[in-house]
C-alpha cells in the first residue's frame, strides 16, 4: 500500500497558528490536486502493452527515474524493526462534519478514509515507480487512450467477499451522480467513460479528452462497497462505515470527543511485500479539540502521543517543559524532500467589492508580513511571492518583488477604485461601508489581530468571524464569506484545473473558493492537459503563476520547510524519522511502539531521571 497512493484532491488547512486537523496519508497524498499521467479520446481500446509491476511513467522535475537499487516490492522506509502492537494517540483537530471525506473534504477525514478504503495504484515512496494497491497488475494502450486494470485475486472487503471490479465501477457511479455532494472528484472523473467490467476482477476505462494526469486518475479510482452502499442514500454515509477494504477500521467514535480505529488483523494486504513492517499499532485514536493550548496540555499528561507544532509562539514559547528537557519527550525538526504549496488569506472574488483589482492589491499592501514574520513567528518562515515556490531555485519568483506593508499605497488605490472616506473616518462607497468578515475557527490568533487591526485604520470595518469547524467548511464550501485563511499542500506532480479553471469557480464544495475566472489562465489549463512533459508543464505553471501573482485571488502569507515535532520517546522509526515526501502523516504507516524504548521511559519516568537525547536535527538524506 503506497503512502502518496490515490493522491485525492482536498482543501488543505495547516497554517501557523491556524490547524484543522492532521494531515493526510495513504491515498490521499498532501497536494491540492490529482497528479495523473497519460490519456486521450478513445471508446475502444487498441492493442495493448501488459505491465505488471510498473508502466511507463512521466519523470519527475529531478528526471530520477528508475532507481534500479530499490526493489520495487518492498517499501524501503518501512524497517524490518517494526514491532506490531500498543495503541498511538494524536490530536484529530475540530470535529469535522463527516468523516466521508468525499463530501467533506478536509484533511482529517482524508486520513481516516485513507485508512479504511484504497484505490488500484500509486507511486512509491522513494522514486516516481509505480506500486499496486488493489489493482495487481494493469494495461496501458499503445495510444495511451485506454486502461485495463485487473485487481488483486486476494483483494477482500472485511466482511470476507471478495473486491470486485463493480465496485469500482459503482465508486464511479457514486461520485458521478449529481445528486451527491462530491462535485470536487468529478473535476477529473468527467474526463472519462463509465467503468467497462470485463469479468468479476477486470475492468476496462477510457478517457474521453486527453490529459496527462489520466493514468492517475485511473489509479486513483477507489473500491466501494456496492453490496453495502448500493440502495443506500451516499450523502448520509457520514461516520459509519461497517465494511472497509484498507488496514483499519472504525472500532468506536464519540462526537466531539474521539475516533478510535483498529487494526485489521485479516486484512487482505498484508499479503504483499510492499505493506511489510507497515501500519504497526494496534489501536489509533485521535481526540478533537480546537484549542491548540489546550492540546498542549493534554499531550504533557500523556493524553496524547504525538503533536506536530504548526504554531512558532508555541515551538519557542511553550516546548521547553520538563519531559522535554529530561528527553521523556523528543522534540525535533524534520526536513525532507515535502513539495511546497502556498497559503495566504482567499478573497471572495464572487463578491462585486472585491472584483476590482485595486481593491485586493490594497489589502495586500495592509498586511505587515515583516512585523508579524518578526515578532510572531521569530523569524522561522519564508515570505511568499508565488503561488509555486517550489518552480524557483529560491523559493520566490524572480519576476515580482516581496510586497511590503504600504498603508499609503493601499489608501491610493482604494480611493482610485472609489472607496472614500466618511466623516466618521470609514471607508463607503456609493453610501455602503467597507465591511470585511474574515472567517476562523479554533482559538484567536495574534496575526489576524494584527491584519484587522491595520485594515481598520485605513477605515475599513473588519471583523473576525468566529465559527465551529463544521459551519466554517460549509460556508467556505456554499461561498458565504469574505476573506479566510488557507493553506495548499503540494504534490510531486500537480494539475491547476480545480484551483484555478473558471468551470470550477461556481460549484459548491469547489477547490476554486476565491471564485477566480480568467480565460487566460483557462486556455493555459487546458494546454498543459495534454503536454506530457512535465519540465514543460513546470514552464505552464509558471505562466499561470505570473498571471495569479497579478490578479491577486489571494493575500499571500509563508511558508515553512520543516516538520516541527513532540513525540514521547517510546517509538521505533524510520531511519530519518519521516519519510522522503511527507510530513506527520508518515506515522501512522511506518512508525511503531519500541517495547525496549517504552520500558525505558517508563523506568525512567518513575525514577525521575533523564533518557539519552535524540536528534535534535533530521535531514533526509540518500
Amino acid at each position: 500500500m503506497c503512502l502518496s497512493l490515490n493522491r485525492y484532491f482536498f482543501k488543505l488547512n495547516l497554517s501557523d497558528n491556524l490547524v484543522h486537523g492532521v494531515k493526510p496519508m495513504r491515498f490521499f497524498y498532501s497536494c491540492v490536486i490529482i497528479f495523473f499521467l497519460y490519456g486521450c479520446e478513445s471508446d475502444s481500446p487498441s492493442q495493448n502493452t501488459t505491465h505488471e509491476t510498473e508502466v511507463p511513467i512521466q519523470k519527475a522535475a529531478s528526471e530520477s527515474v528508475g532507481e534500479t537499487a530499490i526493489d520495487p516490492e518492498w517499501d524501503p522506509i518501512a524497517s524490518p524493526k517494526a514491532a506490531v502492537g500498543g495503541n498511538y494517540t494524536a490530536w484529530g483537530g475540530g470535529f469535522p462534519k463527516s468523516l466521508n471525506v468525499w463530501l467533506d473534504n478536509n484533511s482529517f477525514s482524508a486520513q481516516i478514509m485513507g485508512l479504511l478504503f484504497e484505490g488500484m495504484y500509486g507511486l512509491h515512496s522513494k522514486t516516481n515507480e509505480t506500486v499496486g494497491d488493489l489493482a495487481a497488475s494493469w494495461e496501458v494502450s499503445e495510444d495511451k487512450k485506454t486502461y485495463t486494470v485487473h485487481i488483486h485475486p486476494q483483494a477482500k472487503w472485511s466482511d470476507g467477499k471478495s473486491i470486485l471490479a463493480e465496485d469500482v465501477q459503482f465508486y464511479f457511479d457514486v461520485i458521478m451522480n449529481k445528486k451527491n455532494l462530491t462535485s470536487l472528484y468529478r473535476v477529473s472523473l468527467k474526463r472519462f467513460n463509465r467503468p467497462e467490467l470485463i469479468g468479476p476482477k477486470t475492468f476496462r476505462i477510457s478517457a474521453k479528452e486527453a490529459h496527462w494526469s489520466n493514468f492517475w486518475e485511473v489509479g486513483g479510482l477507489v473500491a466501494f462497497p456496492k453490496h453495502v452502499w448500493e440502495n443506500k442514500d451516499f450523502n448520509k454515509q457520514k461516520f459509519q462505515f461497517p465494511v472497509v477494504s484498507g488496514p483499519y477500521e472504525i472500532s468506536e467514535l464519540k462526537k466531539n470527543r474521539f475516533v478510535k480505529l483498529a487494526r485489521r488483523d485479516n486484512w487482505w494486504g498484508r499479503i504483499k511485500k510492499y505493506n511489510r513492517f507497515k501500519y504497526n499499532f494496534e489501536t489509533i485514536r485521535y481526540r478533537f479539540m480546537s484549542d491548540q493550548n489546550k492540546v498542549l496540555e493534554a499531550f504533557k499528561k500523556r493524553d496524547l502521543d504525538f503533536y506536530p507544532i504548526y504554531t512558532s509562539a508555541i515551538w519557542h514559547k511553550q516546548t521547553d517543559f520538563d519531559q522535554v528537557k529530561k528527553n521523556w519527550v523528543v522534540r525535533q525538526r524534520v526536513f525532507n524532500r515535502e513539495p511546497m504549496g502556498f497559503q495566504g488569506f482567499s478573497i471572495n472574488m464572487r463578491r462585486p467589492k472585491f472584483q476590482d483589482m485595486r481593491v485586493r492589491k490594497a489589502l495586500a499592501y495592509l498586511l505587515n508580513r515583516k512585523k508579524i514574520k518578526e515578532k510572531l513567528m521569530y523569524n522561522e518562515y519564508m515570505l511568499l511571492n508565488s503561488y509555486y515556490p517550489d518552480l524557483y531555485p529560491d523559493k520566490q519568483n524572480p519576476d515580482f518583488e516581496l510586497i511590503a506593508y504600504d498603508p499609503e499605497k493601499a489608501r491610493a488605490l482604494l480611493q482610485e477604485a472609489g472607496w472614500q472616506v466618511n466623516s466618521k473616518g470609514m471607508l463607503e462607497k456609493n453610501g455602503k461601508p467597507f465591511v470585511l468578515s474574515f472567517l476562523h475557527h479554533g482559538p484567536s490568533i495574534p496575526h489576524l489581530n494584527v491584519y484587522t487591526e491595520d485594515l481598520r485604520a485605513v477605515g475599513i470595518d473588519a471583523k473576525v468571524a468566529r465559527l465551529s469547524r463544521s459551519t466554517y467548511s460549509k460556508r467556505i464550501d456554499h461561498h458565504d464569506f469574505d476573506m479566510a485563511w488557507r493553506n495548499w499542500g503540494a504534490s510531486r506532480l500537480r494539475d491547476p484545473e480545480s484551483l484555478w479553471h473558471s468551470d470550477e469557480a461556481d460549484h459548491i464544495a469547489s477547490n476554486n473558493i476565491t471564485g477566480f475566472k480568467n480565460k487566460e489562465v483557462d486556455n493555459l489549463i487546458e494546454q498543459q492537459k495534454t503536454e506530457m512533459s512535465l519540465d514543460k508543464r513546470n514552464e505552464i505553471l509558471k505562466k499561470i503563476d505570473y498571471i495569479l501573482i497579478q490578479e491577486m485571488p489571494y493575500v499571500l502569507l509563508w511558508q515553512a520547510n520543516n516538520s516541527r515535532l513532540l513525540y514521547w520517546n517510546k517509538f521505533g522509526t524510520p531511519e530519518y524519522v519521516l519519510d522522503k515526501f511527507n510530513r506527520e502523516d508518515s506515522v501512522i504507516p511506518y512508525w511503531w511502539i519500541d517495547p525496549v524504548k517504552e520500558r525505558a521511559l517508563k523506568d525512567a519516568r518513575a525514577a525521575k531521571k533523564p533518557l539519552p537525547a535524540e536528534p535534535a536535527i533530521v535531514k533526509y538524506q540518500e
